[in-house]
């Protein structure tokens, strides 16, 4: 197996020569995890993915806080063993980077820890995901979508100033707070961690796209990972909007034949989604295009 150099750490090496491998955790609610910086009691199951599982956490602090702990538990029937050390490696730097992101529109990474070998991560509890509000009432309004876009593009802008592109964009990723939308989740895995057997034999559905975003990933990045790019993000981003405009999420087909269904919107709009979607790179507009266009069509600040 190969490693990236950045990935060959003090903790790698040790796990490698010591045999101190994780194991298999069974979470339940009222248990505690140790973090660097404070306890936090399990309360309740949010989610799992390919990679880990995702709980609301009770911090016992002057006043109780509820947090979002996520702990790296891969799924082995979807991921390579051989990429295992790889992904747990990326998990620890999301961590690390995390903590020295602070904006507004970017989930702030609270602390880290670690429960038998399994690294966790604490971050800011969200109302709910756009995903969510989706499943449970349906399209969204177009004037309510032009904000949660915006609010994104804002996000998106920050971290792309920082050399950082975020690779999993889509409506599990955009977590709605007081008054903003909230980008979670900085993209750990890659498509390329998959198991082939997932990937290759016929199983990618709608259903199964939260394992592996494939249906929202731009053709550049389906093709190869490592070439996921800013305008990658755009093209992530237009079809998280096209999902939240109609409830449906158009596949890479009819994204790529143009066949997907749109409501009648603002002039410009259409155009714009059109571009965002485009295949090419470098066809698609930047995120200040993006921003003023919607900020112009929707009267937003």
């Amino acid at each position: 197996m190969l490693l990236d150099g950045d990935e060959v750490t003090e903790k790698f090496f040790h796990e490698t020569f010591t045999q101190t491998a994780p194991r298999h955790v069974q979470l339940s609610a009222k248990d505690v995890l140790l973090g660097e910086n404070n306890a936090y009691e399990l309360v309740e199951p949010l989610g799992n993915g390919a990679v880990g599982n995702v709980w609301s956490a009770r911090l016992q602090s002057p006043e109780v806080l509820l947090v979002a702990a996520k702990i790296m538990l891969p799924r082995q029937d979807l991921l390579q063993e051989s990429k295992l050390p790889n992904v747990r490696e990326r998990f620890r730097r999301e961590a690390s980077n995390g903590r020295r992101i602070n904006h507004p529109n970017v989930v702030r990474y609270l602390d880290v820890g670690e429960v038998q070998n399994n690294p966790f991560l604490i971050m800011e509890l969200a109302q709910r995901s756009v995903a969510e509000q989706l499943r449970t009432s349906g399209p969204i309004p177009e004037e309510e979508t032009a904000q949660i876009i915006l609010d994104t593009v804002i996000g998106l802008d920050f971290l792309h100033s920082k050399g950082c592109t975020h690779r999993d964009i889509k409506p599990a990723n955009l977590l709605d707070f007081p008054d903003t939308i909230k980008l979670g989740d900085l993209g750990i895995v890659k498509w390329s961690d998959f198991d082939e057997t997932f990937t290759k034999g016929g199983t990618i559905t709608q259903e199964s796209v939260q394992l592996g975003s494939w249906f929202y990933m731009a053709p550049e990045q389906q093709e190869s990972p490592h070439d996921a790019v800013e305008a990658s993000d755009l093209y992530a981003l237009g079809v998280s909007w096209i999902e939240i405009l109609t409830g449906k999420l158009p596949s890479p087909q009819a994204i790529g034949a143009g066949k997907f269904e749109l409501p009648e919107l603002r002039p410009g709009i259409v155009d714009l989604l059109k571009r965002m979607v485009d295949y090419s790179p470098t066809e698609r507009p930047g995120l200040e295009e993006i921003g003023n266009t919607v900020r112009d069509a929707y009267s937003l600040e």
